[in-house]
């Protein structure tokens, strides 16, 4: 579903430089996220709620999505998306998992946290889009930049942003001016045009609950990159208008203590589950196996 793109191998990159398959094979210490899949398994993930996922040879997806007022044409549409990456095989039991539950719940908007930079949830964010859409029959997906501080969905898709969300949340353009349809995958992109410093501001503001309602409005699934938990607040104020999130952890690079203070702050009955990227596989194994989910409730 497209070709490697130069900006998310750069995004799958350690900052430091330094070759991120290297790092995988090399022993995690105890402060490491080598520890996190036990971690997961000790932290309670689901509520009478939330429910849990079960794990099914075969998931369900429904045919039958919400109904939706017509819309505007986007302003840009991109001519194509080479070079960009969707891991969506890597991610189709993800994406079917959360599907089935957002459906069995009747939400629709779900959240990708993670406690720190670098950490790959806008990867996550956009590779669960995309495995989303790769199973319904149609444009049904959106995909909403709140990282706000710090946006990185348009860059790593390679599309131009000449309105971004921001300006909806102030009052100054209307929600079809920012949106950008992807031809392949079919998912809609909400993206920030700009960094701001005092994202907060924005997302306190009276328009921010309506912007998220009217995306569930014409949506079946609304997936939102976020900033790092644990460096500021803005995570917190976006989960108190949507409906589930997903907590994002890589091994090489999250600490375990830090993964559970991103949690503690979290409503337990929010966190539909983890997913533990860059997981270190042997090479007859690596396509299939690219990160590692968690939904059990604790014990």
């Amino acid at each position: 579903m497209g070709e490697i793109a130069e900006a998310l191998r750069k995004a799958n990159e350690p900052v430091d430089g330094s070759d991120p398959q290297t790092d995988a094979k090399q022993p995690l210490n105890e402060e490491t996220s080598g520890e996190i899949a036990a971690a997961l398994s000790r932290a309670n993930v689901a509520t009478a709620a939330s429910g849990s996922v079960e794990e099914t040879d075969e998931a369900e997806v429904p045919e039958h999505g919400p109904k939706r007022e017509p819309v505007e044409q986007p302003a840009v549409i991109p001519d194509s998306l080479e070079g960009v990456i969707f891991h969506v095989e890597r991610h189709r039991h993800l994406g079917l998992r959360v599907r089935t539950e957002l459906e069995r719940t009747h939400k629709r908007s779900i959240a990708v946290i993670s406690a720190n930079r670098n950490e790959g949830k806008s990867i996550v964010s956009c590779n669960l889009a995309a495995s989303i859409a790769s199973v319904t029959n149609e444009r049904s997906v959106a995909i909403v930049d709140l990282d706000l501080r710090n946006p990185s969905i348009a860059s790593m898709l390679n599309i131009p942003v000449p309105v971004g969300i921001e300006q909806v949340l102030q009052g100054r353009a209307k929600l079809d001016e920012t949106r950008i349809r992807l031809r392949e995958p079919e998912i809609d992109v909400y993206p920030c045009a700009q960094p701001h410093r005092a994202a907060h501001e924005l997302l306190v503001l009276p328009t921010f609950g309506p912007f998220i309602q009217e995306l569930e409005s014409r949506y079946s699934a609304v997936i939102i990159d976020t900033p790092p938990t644990l460096l500021v607040p803005d995570s917190t104020l976006i989960l108190r208008h949507v409906a589930y999130c997903i907590a994002v952890a890589r091994v090489g690079e999250s600490r375990v203590h830090r993964f559970n203070e991103m949690l503690d702050r979290v409503p337990s009955n929010k966190v539909l589950g983890k997913v533990l990227n860059n997981v270190p596989t042997p090479s007859h194994t690596r396509d299939d196996d690219y990160y590692y989910y968690s939904n059990e409730e604790a014990k």
